[in-house]
């Protein structure tokens, strides 16, 4: 496995090399000290996965990711940072973003987001992030404006599948509860995906919980939940 760790301070990058390698021995890790340096390194030899920092001088994380994205679809990028703000959270899951991670994470919460990611399983989101998009949706938004919950024509049937996602359920256990096969709950949820306006399952069941489907729960376990079931 070939990762690369993108962060404008060298001690940062060389602490987080060596954490990588404590989790995964066989671990070639590469470091980049800009965006453009990221690109360089990419275009000559793609990695397995990055680790990306979002504010970097120039070229920012949030950028990289976008290129990273348009070029290397396939390549998870975890967004690695000290800002938890939920404007900057919304864009890098909106981008394509594997994860989004605070740097106070433990060793082995970075493990276990490099395997989720690794395997398409879903998002990963540190719990404090949760919770300040939680706090923003309860809110209003970035727009200051008071909060009110997102509207979407959704059918009965998609409306149960979502209230099962927005529990952690997976496909499987969606298409058991409600006697659908996998196929058609993938399908139904690809028309709540488009009608909510996200682009994947942390997104929806967040924006489930903001309308009243399904339950409100403790951050942490709702972070749990939907990393568990994505992709499933």
């Amino acid at each position: 496995m070939k990762v690369m760790i993108v962060d404008d301070h060298a001690l940062v990058r060389r602490g987080m090399g060596h954490v990588v390698r404590e989790c995964f021995p066989d671990a070639d890790v590469v470091e980049a000290g800009s965006a453009e340096e990221a690109l360089e390194l990419m275009q000559a030899d793609p990695v397995d996965i990055a680790l990306v920092d979002v504010r970097m001088p120039q070229l920012d994380g949030l950028e990289l990711l976008r290129k990273m994205k348009a070029t290397w679809p396939d390549v998870p990028v975890i967004m690695l940072t000290t800002y938890d703000h939920a404007t900057y959270v919304r864009r890098a899951l909106s981008e394509g973003a594997a994860g989004y991670m605070l740097k106070d994470a433990t060793p082995e919460d970075l493990q276990q987001a490099i395997k989720v990611a690794l395997s398409g399983g879903g998002n990963v989101l540190s719990p404090k992030v949760i919770q300040n998009l939680f706090e923003e949706m309860g809110s209003g938004g970035s727009n200051g404006e008071p909060g009110r919950r997102p509207e979407a024509n959704l059918t009965q049937r998609e409306t149960d599948i979502l209230s099962l996602l927005a529990e952690g359920r997976s496909n499987r256990d969606i298409s058991r509860n409600l006697y659908l096969s996998e196929k058609t709950v993938k399908a139904h949820l690809a028309a709540v995906f488009r009608k909510l306006g996200v682009s994947n399952r942390t997104q929806a069941a967040m924006a489930a919980v903001a309308m009243g489907i399904g339950t409100a729960r403790h951050p942490a376990d709702f972070e749990h939940d939907v990393t568990r079931a994505g992709g499933q």
